[in-house]
């Protein structure tokens, strides 16, 4: 026991390293493809550029996080927040007492109830009369029933039809717009060029226990510090359902979102296609609920997986065809297939092989190499997204040694997905009644 433990503790002792450091020179100037394709470019894309934007929002943070501009006599534009959902009750009255008060004066709210067995209807009105004290503000918020369920999608394109602001929020049901969140949400419009931004998602049941403990680290490391950098890079390739704000004339032009797919997926696709930029505002921060038991975990994570590959290798494989729609949609394609797709099965195999070749010991000492250089990198992007946004949690800090286990916890669900959805077992959408689903193509 004692001599495994000096084997997987070795890499952490810094006199194991001078090795290492010795061969680093003569790698970064060889053509060996696979340290190239496996360690650089994965090192860069994730940490070397945020590494560039924190240097910049320690010389000018502006740049960074741009501050409200004050403009007396400006008009705010109408801004229509469309929530969806079905069984709700737990969290509607909240979400829309939030946008009602999130400190931007023209807003509407419009949430559509997807035939829901529970009384998130009543609910979700009790919250609205207890925000609008006068009558003239009682069209600022409306709620439509549906009297069949229709799937999350066609909810959504009631309220989009029903909206009437310049720009559309999607926003799920289980989320919290921050106060003055609006204003920062807004600012990359100033472009004419992007069609639509993203919000700074961070997680609000980060307390509950440990496995939300973890996500809100990743939440930090993707969904803000990842997503910023790509979005700074003209790559972004998703505005997520959780938080995202679209020019109206665009989800109009669209005919809203496509009934039996992931929402959020297809519809960033389809404007990207378009040749529309994709924005990011950190100032934009809306708090969701996520998944606090392991199998909601999994099942949230092979539903997004199978979406994947739904979504972008089937219905819009066109867009594999570089140059087709532009070198930002060709760089987001690459990106896609290399770091979501194909990086886990290689890897999988890649250490199959080692094991059969070189005997299982090579592979406990890569998979310990990796662990290190990991918790290191780790650090250095839990520290750039806590100075920049704010998150993660200080005290969280000692979970970055776990957060590679957690990693390779969801590793197997996504294969699992990944397969099962290439080979159409169990194709049918969990957001997606039977009557929609038997209408609609099958991607």
């Amino acid at each position: 026991m004692h001599g495994f433990l000096h084997f997987f503790l070795a890499m952490f002792d810094p006199m194991a390293s001078v090795g290492a450091s010795r061969a680093i020179p003569e790698l970064m100037t060889s053509a060996f493809m696979s340290w190239w394709l496996l360690f650089i470019v994965p090192v860069t894309m994730s940490v070397g550029f945020p590494l560039v934007m924190w240097a910049v929002y320690l010389v000018k943070p502006s740049l960074i996080r741009p501050p409200v501009p004050v403009r007396p006599g400006h008009v705010d534009p109408l801004v229509s927040v469309v929530i969806a959902g079905r069984n709700e009750s737990a969290t509607i009255g909240l979400c829309i007492r939030a946008a009602l008060l999130c400190g931007y004066p023209n807003l509407e709210v419009i949430f559509v109830d997807d035939n829901s067995d529970d009384n998130s209807v009543a609910i979700a009105r009790r919250a609205a009369q207890g925000v609008l004290r006068s009558s003239r503000d009682a069209d600022r918020v409306r709620i439509f029933p549906s009297p069949r369920r229709n799937g999350k999608a066609s909810s959504l394109n009631i309220g989009i039809r029903m909206a009437r602001g310049e720009f559309i929020v999607i926003h799920d049901a289980d989320s919290v717009i921050q106060y003055g969140a609006m204003q920062h949400w807004l600012l990359p419009f100033a472009d004419p060029q992007v069609g639509a931004v993203s919000a700074n998602i961070r997680v609000l049941n980060s307390t509950a226990n440990l496995l939300t403990r973890l996500q809100e680290i990743e939440y930090a490391m993707k969904f803000t510090l990842q997503r910023f950098a790509f979005s700074r890079l003209g790559i972004l390739n998703i505005i997520s359902g959780m938080g995202g704000i679209f020019r109206a004339e665009i989800l109009h032009r669209l005919g809203g979102f496509d009934t039996g797919l992931g929402d959020d997926t297809d519809m960033t696709t389809m404007i990207c296609k378009q040749r529309w930029k994709l924005g990011f505002s950190l100032g934009a921060v809306v708090w969701t609920t996520v998944p606090a038991t392991r199998y909601h975990l999994w099942r949230q994570r092979m539903r997004w997986r199978r979406n994947l590959i739904k979504i972008r290798l089937s219905k819009h494989r066109d867009q594999f065809v570089l140059g087709r729609y532009g070198l930002a949609n060709a760089a987001r394609a690459v990106e896609v297939i290399l770091g979501q797709v194909l990086v886990p099965p290689v890897v999988a195999i890649g250490l199959l092989w080692t094991a059969v070749m070189y005997g299982p010991v090579m592979v406990v000492e890569i998979v310990t190499s990796a662990y290190a250089l990991s918790v290191f990198f780790l650090t250095v992007k839990f520290l750039l997204a806590r100075d920049m946004s704010q998150t993660p949690q200080p005290a969280n800090y000692w979970l970055v040694f776990v957060y590679p286990f957690y990693i390779l916890s969801v590793v197997g669900p996504w294969l699992y997905a990944e397969v099962a959805e290439l080979l159409r077992i169990g194709a049918k959408h969990p957001y997606c009644p039977d009557h929609v689903w038997q209408e609609i193509p099958w991607w």
